[in-house]
């Protein structure tokens, strides 16, 4: 093996792997073994021609991917072990300029577990927010939601839109001639929601079903996307359906219907305790963050950016799928923010930075302390997670595999954060 641990710096280290020629032979030759069934060439049986006569009909890269897919993780996996790294993410991989008969160099930048010096861990200062007042405006709030979660939709055939009503249409739209988005389809819209361009919605009414109409609404001049900034939008509308909602009457029925409750005083009340609930658990929440915040700053390490990518990919992902499943995009969610992509994806990309450094810090601090987790919280811990996750609890255990490996360790991290927070000077903020 010829391999060189060129540096380990920033949360990374740096590899270069030298591929003998020979090993790079043999992985062609697998490579044109597993391909060769899929070309035809005439004078040769089905998946019978010579690897010469391929290469030199089709190019010799033909092989290349697949060869270097057999012969690289062989290397990168070997030379993972020779030098002992204790890696904590995929690697990125180049590889270099390919000569047949020569050797391949192949450079690795690959993520290892962050040496962290562990600063003092107790007596970290830490303000929290107080947990959030519930009023009677936002006990309202809950009730209005919950009507609306419990809504009857009506059909409305071919009635003409009104303010309230939900429509479901296509649209386009281009600014100033130029197509600004894909044709979305089947978008649904409640009026006077608020949730779409300003000035839209209220062009809509009188319409009905089956209509096609332009919709011609104006940017504002401050608008952070500066292509669209101060400019007029025209939208071409399908209007597909109409559906007029009807909320239920805040009453002791609806209590009685909806919650099994007897009365709307006892559904209030019940609102109140939910929304008090959150609340103290928003505030525990911030608290656990705070703590774990102040430990960082008090132990300073690096990251690597090829750990830190995915989980922001994933967290845009799961972005992307909510919006989508309300009907929008993350394109339409900007614009009605006013916001861009490179801002989300910084936001992002922070949010992600965080929550990496957190489970490194917290990682750390298990191994120092050694927190010790009993069969008899394990096993609730597994039921409860199970069940989070829409499992049967029954042999949970046997069911989740190696995910019992993260119920454990996230025991284990509940009580490495309860640690600080027993030992941590807590300052409440009450603005």
């Amino acid at each position: 093996m010829n391999t060189t641990l060129e540096k380990v710096e920033y949360g990374e280290a740096h590899l270069k792997l030298v591929i003998a020629a020979a090993t790079m032979e043999a992985g062609l030759e697998k490579s044109y073994k597993k391909n060769v069934v899929k070309y035809n060439i005439p004078g040769f049986r089905n998946g019978a021609a010579p690897r010469t006569i391929l290469e030199s009909k089709f190019g010799a890269e033909i092989f290349l991917a697949d060869a270097l897919a057999f012969v690289v993780p062989n290397e990168y996996y070997a030379a993972i072990k020779h030098f002992a790294l204790n890696i904590a993410g995929e690697p990125d991989i180049e590889v270099g300029y390919i000569e047949k008969g020569k050797p391949v160099s192949v450079k690795v930048r690959v993520p290892v577990k962050p040496e962290i010096a562990l600063g003092k861990l107790e007596g970290l200062e830490v303000k929290v927010p107080k947990a959030a007042e519930v009023t009677a405006k936002a006990i309202d709030m809950y009730l209005q939601n919950l009507c609306f979660r419990n809504k009857r939709i009506v059909d409305k055939a071919n009635e003409a839109v009104a303010m309230g009503d939900t429509v479901t249409i296509d649209y386009e739209y281009s600014v100033q001639g130029t197509a600004m988005s894909e044709k979305e389809k089947d978008f649904k819209l409640t009026l006077g929601s608020g949730n779409f361009f300003p000035g839209f919605a209220e062009k809509l009414v009188g319409a009905r079903k089956g209509d096609k109409l332009n919709v011609e609404i104006s940017f504002p001049r401050e608008h952070a996307i500066v292509q669209i900034a101060g400019k007029n939008a025209t939208f071409k509308v399908t209007v597909n359906k109409v559906e007029n909602i009807q909320l239920r009457e805040l009453n002791d029925q609806f209590a009685q219907e909806i919650a099994n409750l007897n009365s709307l005083a006892e559904l209030r009340l019940d609102s109140k305790n939910k929304l008090l609930a959150m609340a103290s658990q928003q505030a525990e929440n911030a608290k656990k963050q705070a703590v774990i915040n102040a430990l960082l700053a008090k132990s300073p390490f690096t990251v690597s950016d090829l750990v830190i990518r995915p989980r922001a990919q994933a967290m845009l992902a799961e972005l992307s799928n909510q919006l989508q499943a309300q009907g929008g995009s993350i394109d339409l969610y900007l614009q009605m923010v006013n916001s861009t992509a490179d801002n989300l994806k910084q936001k992002i990309w922070e949010d992600a930075k965080i929550i990496t450094k957190s489970i490194c810090i917290l990682e750390k601090l298990v191994e120092a302390k050694d927190f010790a987790v009993s069969a008899e919280e394990l096993n609730t811990g597994i039921k409860t997670f199970a069940a989070s996750i829409g499992m049967d609890t029954k042999n949970a255990q046997k069911n989740l595999g190696p995910l019992v490996e993260k119920v454990l360790f996230d025991l284990k991290a509940n009580k490495a954060i309860q640690y600080l927070l027993d030992h941590a000077v807590i300052k409440t903020d009450i603005f």
